[in-house]
């Protein structure tokens, strides 16, 4: 079975996009987005749609490429590493990045805002390093 690109295209364009509206909130300081409950939420929102995007890319590549089936969020990140669709280095940047989707989506009263902005500040970046790798496979795939 093929990779569907187009698929695996529309996902990544939606990584990009919140990552951008991610990078355009967070032009502001911790305390200004503090006192935005609105502004803060959305930040939250973007990453539970780019962690959701992640996985379904994840996802399809290793059903059509490697026959590889998932049965739960985080093993998407785990078996893309040991099948190699993304480096040790990306698996290590968003393994945090997975744990944390789980609390935003199953305990997310439980989250602290300081903590949630420093680790979105230092991992934004890693959301294009996914594209790129995963452009990659898509590419050398054709």
């Amino acid at each position: 079975m093929e990779i569907d690109r187009q698929r695996i295209e529309t996902y990544l364009d939606e990584i990009a996009n919140e990552a951008m509206i991610i990078r355009s909130a967070l032009e502001k300081s911790n305390e200004d987005i503090a006192k935005s409950p609105l502004v803060l939420r959305g930040l939250k929102y973007s990453i539970v749609l780019i962690s959701e995007a992640i996985a379904n890319v994840l996802q399809h590549i290793l059903a059509k490429k490697n026959h590889v089936s998932i049965s739960g969020y985080t093993q998407c990140f785990t078996k893309a590493k040991d099948h190699n669709i993304i480096s040790e280095k990306l698996f290590d940047q968003l393994k945090p990045f997975s744990s944390f989707r789980n609390m935003l989506v199953h305990q997310y009263w439980r989250i602290d805002d300081k903590i949630f902005l420093a680790n979105l500040r230092e991992g934004i970046d890693d959301f294009q390093l996914f594209i790129k790798e995963i452009l990659e496979i898509v590419l050398a795939n054709d």
